[in-house]
């Protein structure tokens, strides 16, 4: 059984904005507020697949220390070796949720990807992460609004990954095409284990559907490590500046 390459890196640096001014976090508009947030944790774990090929995956937390809505904007995974030569990037990141409010946390994710197989591993790798986090600006109904997830279930799969299983329900007034459900799997000290998501369509209002979410990357999770589980369902929020 090959064992799992594990590089934690925690980032210690705070960013800061002060130009929130209405909108963007459930407070009261109008007034100056300061954006400013930290990368609390990344998590990096690579190991050969049967193919040979490196199999990895990253994610990155985001912790909101301002008192304004951070917008998750955009990420890039960029791959180094120990003198930070970049070996490789990766810029399909997802994230959850869209928006975080003060206080909460947010997950830059891609759940699986390969290594080149030109990449050289003899002078070590890492991940480091480049976020764009930006104000955001719309009501607390557009990036707040949460759909309820319930009859959740998290068990051990046919092929030795993690299966989650559960309901969602629109209790607005309002039809969805799409919502995602995400799943962050903590171990016993709180720390990230994996965040992935199952998208949910024909999202109608006063409904409720039933979804079955599995983990891309065998072998990433044990179910013994997974201490608790937290789902997200909020309505879909895009800014474009």
């Amino acid at each position: 059984l090959i064992s799992l390459l594990s590089v934690m890196i925690i980032a210690s640096f705070t960013m800061a904005v002060s130009s929130c001014s209405s909108g963007g976090g459930k407070g009261e508009g109008g007034e100056m507020k300061n954006m400013s947030y930290e990368i609390t944790d990344v998590r990096f774990v690579h190991r050969p697949d049967s193919t040979g090929e490196e199999d990895y995956f990253g994610i990155v937390e985001i912790t909101n220390t301002g008192d304004c809505g951070i917008y998750m904007k955009d990420c890039t995974f960029d791959l180094e070796d120990d003198d930070g030569h970049l070996l490789q990037t990766d810029k399909y990141i997802h994230h959850c949720p869209d928006v975080i409010a003060p206080g909460e946390k947010g997950y830059f994710y891609n759940e699986y990807d390969s290594i080149d197989k030109s990449v050289s591993l003899e002078n070590g790798i890492k991940l480091v992460p480049n976020v764009t986090l930006v104000e955001a600006t719309g009501s607390d109904e557009e990036m707040f609004t949460e759909y309820v997830v319930s009859d959740t279930d998290l068990r051990e799969g046919d092929y030795r990954n993690l299966k989650f299983t559960g309901r969602v329900a629109n209790n607005t007034s309002d039809d969805e095409s799409f919502v995602t459900v995400n799943v962050i799997l903590y171990d016993s000290e709180g720390k990230v284990l994996w965040v992935g998501g199952q998208t949910v369509t024909d999202f109608n209002a006063n409904s409720k559907q039933t979804f079955e979410y599995t983990t891309h990357f065998r072998d990433a999770v044990e179910l013994d490590d997974v201490a608790e589980y937290k789902t997200i369902c909020r309505r879909h929020y895009n800014q474009f500046k």
